[in-house]
């Protein structure tokens, strides 16, 4: 009888892998991010529709505030699992962020986050 080799793992090397808590605050920081970007939104389509704005337009700006509340929200709970999560808790990034449109995302949510690396309000990959 010979030994045969056990199939490989389709769990991607450690290397690869980053805290859940890391990935959690991070996550956390680009919603906030979003969640800016609605508010200016929201700021200026309010300025926008002084001039006297229908029942659908005012409906939509009524979405578009939930929608920030929304993005806000998940922001905090995210930062809540980064602080609560188990320093043993770790996931392979790579396929997780693989296929992500927004590529300087992508780069803050893999790489250690540098001294000045914030998620910017306005950031845009046009296509």
């Amino acid at each position: 009888m010979t030994a045969s080799p056990l199939p490989l793992s389709p769990i991607a090397p450690t290397e690869d892998h980053l805290p859940v808590g890391e990935l959690s605050r991070r996550l956390a920081a680009e919603l906030a991010a979003a969640a800016a970007i609605c508010r200016d939104c929201e700021h200026l389509a309010g300025d926008l529709a002084q001039g006297g704005a229908s029942l659908a337009n005012l409906t939509r700006l009524q979405a578009l505030d939930e929608l920030s509340q929304r993005l806000h929200g998940l922001s905090e709970v995210l930062e809540r699992i980064g602080q609560h999560a188990s320093g043993e808790w770790s996931v392979s990034v790579n396929p997780v962020l693989n296929g992500l449109g927004l590529a300087d995302m992508a780069k803050r949510l893999r790489a250690e986050e540098q001294p000045g690396d914030r998620a910017e309000a306005g950031e845009l990959d046009f296509f």
